[in-house]
This record gives structure tokens, C-alpha cells and sequence, in this order.
């Protein structure tokens, strides 16, 4: 079994053509020769507004494709065992909530903490088929982030292929540090070496209140957006062009966030409002 590895350096690739972080709204009459906003462009091809009682199975799973009752991301020394109970929809949001409470995983080893997570990809078997990945289009979800020590909330992007890159983080949070954001994307070369290229976002405490995060996802060139205004910018040969599918996840401890402390609050909740995708026309 081959466990995916989310690497959290970051590592500014100078092949790519990254612009600097821009502190002005963007404009989206340049998206795909498209005018307006992403809602004036007609229905969304994948949208859940989580306002139902229960998580639509249809379109979300509650681990990776190698664990269909419960996972983690052992590459990562992450602490916590993702299982279907810790997800839940309360209030019209999706609610990814971690505790502290032991478990032993699959795996056979303890985990101190459960989290929950959600993906739109494969389950069981590898080269499965997701169930809803796209290639190019405009994604967006509102969502309110945890603050505390070790707790580690994302949302990011992988292969429909069930490989471990290209990757595309649309955001990577520590809770300890919320007034900041970490973006990357990861591929593989035509050498076939691993490469990473990342961006760091500074901005008000995104622990408070509910914040706007997007990724645009066109041939040669991505986004990344935070409540409307641009954050990062690549173009270049390394943009992904294969079809990808959404993970959303609230992680906790591991090499990044580091452990949690005394003081991290638990129950500790990722909540998300929506979660919409448009497709270009390609």
C-alpha cells in the first residue's frame, strides 16, 4: 500500500513564472475570454451547500481511496485517524471536527486524536473512478478555519488517477499561526523528480469569521484567491492538465503544524458553507 506524502516545505521553483502576492481584486473578465463572476457564468458543475441533515454520499467519500472506514496520511506523522463520524452537517455547513479520543486505526497502531475529512475521489481500489473530478474551472468554498496548536485544516486537489501528484493545495493553515496561508503545488518533472513550488499569504486572522478561498484553474496558469483578491499566481508547462478530484480535511499534529498542546481546543471544528466548481469550456 502506497501512502501519498504531502510535503509541507516550501520551495520557491524559479522555472515558474510566479507573480507576487497581489492585494487587488481579480479580475475575472480574463478567465477563459469569460465575463463577470464565477455565479454569472450559469449553474456550477459540482455544487453542495450542505444544507441537508446528512453528507450526500453520491458525491462525497469520508477517507482516501486506501481507506474506505478510516484513514491518515502516515508520510506526514500526522496524529489522527479520519473516521465517517467525526463529518457531519449542522446548520447549513459541512463540519470536519476533531477530538481528542484514542483509536486504533486499521493500520493496527493508536491514534490519540479523530478528524474528519472529505473527498470527491476514488475509494477501495486504485484507478477506480472519482466521483466528481474536473480539469480547468473555478473553484470556491466558504469556510471558517479552527485556531489552536497542531491543528492543520486544508483543501487541495489530486490526480483522478489516484497518484500522489501533481498536487494542488488551494490552502494549508496551521493553527497556530491563522493570520497566515500556505499554498503550493507539487508535481513531478519530465525527469520524473519531484518538484515543489509554494507561496506564503499574510492577512487578518482568518480564525475569525468566514473567509472565501478560490482557485482558477486554467491551461498553463493558476490563482489562488482569498475573499476575492489574488494571492498567488503561477503560469507555466508545470500547470496540471489532467483531471483532478477535492479533498478537505482538518488534520492534526504532524511535521508541519507540529503537536497539538495543552491548550488546543478539542472539539475543534473545519467548517465549510459551500463548495462550488464551474467548468471552463476547453
Amino acid at each position: 500500500m502506497r501512502f501519498m506524502h504531502r510535503s509541507r516545505r516550501i520551495v520557491v521553483a524559479m522555472t515558474l513564472l510566479a507573480s507576487s502576492i497581489a492585494l487587488h481584486p481579480y479580475d475575472y473578465s480574463s478567465a477563459s475570454g469569460m465575463t463577470g463572476s464565477p455565479a454569472s457564468r450559469g449553474a456550477p458543475a459540482f455544487a453542495d451547500e450542505f444544507n441537508a441533515s446528512r453528507v450526500d454520499t453520491s458525491r462525497w467519500n469520508f477517507c482516501h481511496w486506501w481507506g474506505p472506514t478510516g484513514c491518515t496520511i502516515a508520510g506526514n506523522n500526522e496524529l489522527e485517524w479520519y473516521t465517517p463520524q467525526q463529518v457531519k452537517q449542522v446548520g447549513g455547513s459541512l463540519r470536519l471536527t476533531a477530538v481528542r479520543s484514542a483509536v486504533k486505526g486499521s493500520d493496527g497502531k493508536r491514534y490519540e486524536y479523530r478528524s474528519g475529512m472529505v473527498t470527491t475521489g476514488a475509494v477501495r481500489e486504485k484507478g477506480s473512478a472519482a466521483k466528481f473530478a474536473f480539469r480547468y474551472g473555478y473553484l470556491e468554498a466558504r469556510v471558517s478555519i479552527p485556531r489552536g496548536a497542531g491543528l492543520w485544516p486544508a483543501l487541495w486537489l489530486l490526480p483522478s488517477t489516484n497518484r500522489s501528484r501533481p498536487e494542488i493545495d488551494i490552502f494549508e493553515i496551521r493553527g497556530s499561526q491563522t493570520k497566515a496561508m500556505s499554498m503550493h503545488l507539487h508535481t513531478i518533472d519530465a525527469n520524473g523528480d519531484r518538484q515543489s513550488s509554494g507561496e506564503r499569504w499574510t492577512g487578518p486572522d482568518l480564525s475569525v469569521g468566514w473567509h472565501t478561498f478560490a482557485l482558477d484553474w486554467q491551461p498553463r496558469s493558476l490563482r489562488w484567491l482569498v475573499d476575492g483578491r489574488e494571492a498567488w499566481h503561477v503560469v507555466g508547462d508545470e500547470v496540471p492538465s489532467e483531471p483532478m478530484y477535492i479533498v478537505a480535511n482538518l488534520a492534526v499534529g504532524g511535521d508541519w503544524p507540529g503537536p497539538p498542546t495543552s491548550r488546543t481546543p478539542f472539539p475543534s471544528t473545519f467548517a465549510i458553507d459551500y463548495l462550488r466548481v464551474w467548468d471552463y469550456p476547453r
